[in-house]
């Protein structure tokens, strides 16, 4: 595209010609266009002062079963007469339609769009954002658009991305950080050290049953989803720093004063078996599953497949540990964990002892292989403080939440201060 600013059409054009040719498409280019146009000008409204946050199911009522049930399929609800598809009826109905339970139903009707009513899927499609091992239900191949932020739009088929539009831009991909090779590079040695924990619980067992890096690695990367989303959804932003657990005095004296360098902790957590719960709460799940395999090892699949009540009440018991950790961030200044994800304090404020980078660079893919230079001052003060915190300790990584609901990762490339987009989903 010539222009500057990408818009609705083209989006819908990219759609449109991008779609998979496995699933048949319903709509015209002229409707996908219409769609995402009204979708765009509704994004930019208000209802009681909240901004618009909503999913369209682009089906006809006929495509989904009676019986249909919520988490599975969907229980649809047809009006009685539909409704135009204009902004102001979008407007009106977000709020009855949350984004995460339910959608708005559009489809044709003597060549109009129309609202049909409202198909109410349940919560159970977040599974990949949210954190979890559920398996995710999929229930239609039409298209699915998410607005989910002023000027934001994303077409999905069956949860894939096929193109969104965000600042102006054409979005064809998405970054995962969770995915790249030098995260689980980072956090390798913590692996390795739950690995040979485990092991040495496992020394009575006549056939011991050790655990993967996958899985170890997997429900750490499921807690830290979780809480970067209960951030995201209290729109209060934050900033949580990952250290070493070697570093400054975090070692191992339960009573001794937390002091890392370039951090000014205002509370700070004494260093005994709760604040490392998580640790605990890893190593239970990992000897139970070993406790009913009859492999030499256990990784993540294991855990999927697993569906005893023991089981379900750990995972619960790490997620309610996000729950903490985003709470932890709702005041002013860093939430700071070891790189077990103990909890070391919050409320830190990174010192300006620490300078800062004169420069930094957007990864554009997950391995930073493509980099392109930003100005270093032209972000907030959470992502300032992040760049400062990761070029005073190469070492080390922030993720910092916008209040906005936007996610980037930071941390140090060869030498270079680098952060990512995260695609977040909704």
């Amino acid at each position: 595209m010539d222009r500057e600013h990408a818009y609705p059409p083209d989006l819908a054009r990219y759609v449109w010609s991008h779609w998979p040719k496995e699933h048949a498409l319903w709509a015209t280019e002229a409707v996908l266009s219409e769609v995402l146009s009204v979708a765009f000008q509704a994004s930019l409204t208000t209802e009681e002062a909240r901004p618009l946050h909503f999913r369209l199911l682009l089906t006809p009522t006929a495509a989904l079963p009676e019986e249909g049930v919520p988490n599975e399929g969907v229980l649809r609800l047809c009006f009685l007469p539909s409704r135009p598809f204009a902004v102001e009826e979008l407007r009106r109905l977000s709020p009855s339609t949350p984004f995460e339970t339910a959608l708005i139903g559009v489809h044709q009707e003597a060549g109009r769009l129309r609202i049909w009513g409202i198909a109410h899927s349940g919560p159970a499609w977040l599974a990949p954002t949210w954190g979890g091992r559920n398996v995710v239900p999929n229930w239609t191949y039409d298209p699915i658009v998410h607005v989910t932020a002023p000027g934001q739009l994303a077409v999905r088929c069956a949860g894939r991305l096929i193109g969104a539009l965000e600042r102006g831009q054409i979005i064809t991909a998405l970054t995962d950080v969770f995915e790249s090779e030098w995260l689980r590079s980072l956090f390798f040695q913590e692996r390795e050290d739950v690995r040979t924990e485990h092991a040495a619980l496992q020394e009575g067992e006549a056939i011991p049953t050790l655990a993967e890096h996958s899985l170890i690695g997997r429900v750490a990367q499921q807690m830290l989803r979780r809480t970067i989303q209960l951030i995201r959804g209290a729109r209060h932003g934050g900033l949580v720093l990952v250290v070493d657990r070697d570093q400054g005095s975090v070692a191992s004296q339960p009573d001794a004063a937390v002091e890392l360098p370039g951090l000014r902790m205002k509370y700070r957590f004494k260093q005994d078996e709760p604040s490392r719960r998580y640790r605990s709460l890893l190593l239970s799940i990992l000897r139970d599953l070993a406790a009913r395999s009859h492999k030499s090892s256990v990784d993540w699949s294991d855990f999927t497949r697993d569906s005893s009540p023991g089981l379900e009440r750990l995972e619960q018991a790490v997620f309610e540990l996000s729950r903490l950790m985003a709470n932890l961030s709702a005041i002013d200044g860093a939430l700071v964990l070891d790189k077990r994800f103990g909890l070391l304090g919050y409320g830190a404020e990174v010192s300006a002892e620490l300078p800062a980078p004169t420069e930094v660079w957007r990864a554009l893919d997950t391995e930073a292989a493509d980099l392109e230079r930003r100005d270093v001052e032209n972000v907030g003060t959470r992502h300032r403080a992040a760049y400062r915190f990761v070029h005073g300790h190469p070492e080390r990584v922030a993720v910092v939440i916008s209040h906005d609901g936007g996610v980037s990762f930071v941390a140090s490339r060869d030498g270079r201060v680098v952060f990512w987009e995260q695609s977040v989903g909704p």
